[in-house]
């Protein structure tokens, strides 16, 4: 599946498959669906420094397709201006949740 967001002012193309869960795993040695856990224990817990950091490696992996920068690079692009825009980080983060097979979104508003 392939969507497009803004991010910093900018489309950003996102494509996700079964391969994302191994590129994943290839890029930062961790297991996606894991973090993806991690991430909403800490979202609970208001540690916003490690949500961000895995929000990001997510990013950066369904975005890899179209782009050779590494994640440094990747990260470096991002104004941090981004972090106080909270309805473009929600857009991010429902479009992830989308891309990976579902959302609490969805699960909370069955269509």
């Amino acid at each position: 599946m392939e969507k497009t967001i803004i991010l910093n002012g900018e489309d950003l193309r996102l494509k996700s498959s079964l391969f994302t869960i191994i590129e994943y795993r290839s890029i930062f040695g961790t297991e996606l669906f894991k973090d993806i856990t991690k991430l909403e224990q800490n979202e609970k817990e208001g540690n916003l420094s490690e949500v961000l950091e895995v929000l990001f490696k997510i990013i950066y992996v369904l975005h890899r397709p179209f782009t050779k920068k590494s994640y440094e690079q990747f990260l470096q692009s991002i104004d941090f201006s981004l972090l106080t825009n909270i309805n473009e980080l929600e857009n991010v983060s429902n479009t992830i949740a989308e891309l990976l097979g579902g959302s609490k979104v969805n699960e909370d508003n069955p269509k």
